[in-house]
């Protein structure tokens, strides 16, 4: 079944609200990308035999809802460790799994002290445990992890309260990729529940609403709106209006008896029993009041040169115009509610 547009939208608005990236970062050459497309089980990520083949950030889909984001090595002359903390703050990730494939670094160190600062969760990896031999032949593989633990642990305490230990995890061999894929997975999914509330709560779909209302005013008050008024051609406006609001014809007819227009709103408040109510000041004042309770307001910057092109060219009493505009953007408003409240229920 064919999803409605504006449904489309709204999940869309959830989804950036909502946590459904993992970020892969780490040591440059530590197999990041191999390591996404281990996970996917496919060649997606851009490989290299060089080092930081990865320049900035890659996403790539994992399973049916999460994203894998591969980000840039860290600590090269390339990416400073400066600019890696804005592509992190700039991509609003909670979960980070970070890839070590040597001893830790003090590049390592100050931006993990800069993750956990910000209350980042960390997935530690240690790659390419397939190399991890000791050239002394006198430890084995196990003791070599285990000091690995032991340094990971002694070097970050300083910075994060939980006890941390590695994954270990190798391509080649397929090590550690189960556990490591099982661990992504339950994050995702647990992010897939958030969105999911998220997207059946009232105060987030209104929150939508009102988010589309106040960004349908740049379109609305534009130098043609002068123009419009003034012939009263009201008919580029709802249509202007009904785009805006992702409302299609049969979205109307199914949720109104009577086609809304704007000039039949108008109507309403266009005799001198409601002019009287209104003048000079007042008429600006309740205008005011009215666009600000609609589009949810606290100025009227937004819609300033539009009502001063309204005024400027004589429409003295705009008081009905703004009413009826605003009465008819609320019942499409309306509309819209109803299409949202109709998919929640059915999610």
């Amino acid at each position: 079944m064919e999803i409605h547009p504006l449904v489309t939208s709204y999940q869309q608005f959830i989804t950036n609200r909502s946590n459904h990236k993992i970020g892969i970062i780490g040591q440059p050459d530590a197999g990041k990308s191999s390591l996404i497309n281990a996970l996917n089980n496919n060649n997606t990520a851009h490989t290299s035999v060089h080092t930081d083949a990865t320049l900035q950030t890659k996403e790539y889909a994992f399973d049916t809802y999460g994203i894998l984001v591969d980000f840039p090595g860290v600590g090269t002359e390339e990416v400073s460790t400066g600019y890696y903390k804005k592509l992190i703050q700039q991509s609003g990730i909670n979960h980070f799994v970070y890839v070590f494939e040597s001893k830790i670094k003090e590049a390592d160190i100050e931006l993990i002290k800069y993750l956990a600062k910000n209350d980042k969760e960390l997935i530690l990896i240690y790659n390419k445990t397939d190399a991890l031999v000791d050239i002394t032949n006198h430890d084995t593989v196990e003791e070599l992890k285990r000091d690995k633990n032991t340094e990971l642990k002694v070097t970050l305490k300083p910075y994060i309260k939980k006890p941390v230990s590695y994954i270990f995890v190798s391509t080649l061999t397929q090590e550690g990729l189960d556990t490591l894929r099982q661990t992504i997975t339950e994050i995702f999914q647990a992010q897939q529940q958030d969105y999911k509330e998220k997207y059946a709560a009232d105060d987030m779909l209104e929150s939508y609403l009102n988010y589309k209302a106040h960004s349908l005013l740049p379109k609305l008050f534009t130098p043609s709106f002068k123009e419009v008024v003034m012939k009263k051609n009201y008919q580029s406006l709802e249509r202007t209006i009904l785009n805006h609001f992702k409302i299609q014809e049969d979205d109307v007819l199914d949720y109104k008896k009577e086609w809304p227009t704007i000039q039949e709103h108008i109507a309403k408040f266009d005799h001198p029993e409601v002019k009287e109510k209104v003048s000079g000041l007042k008429e600006l004042a309740k205008i005011a009041q009215l666009l600000r309770t609609v589009f949810k307001l606290k100025t009227l910057n937004p819609v300033s040169t539009g009502l001063g092109a309204l005024f400027e060219a004589g429409v003295v009493n705009a008081f009905p115009t703004i009413q009826g505009l605003t009465n008819y953007i609320s019942e499409i408003k309306d509309i819209a509610r109803k299409i949202l409240e109709a998919s929640q229920e059915a999610e």
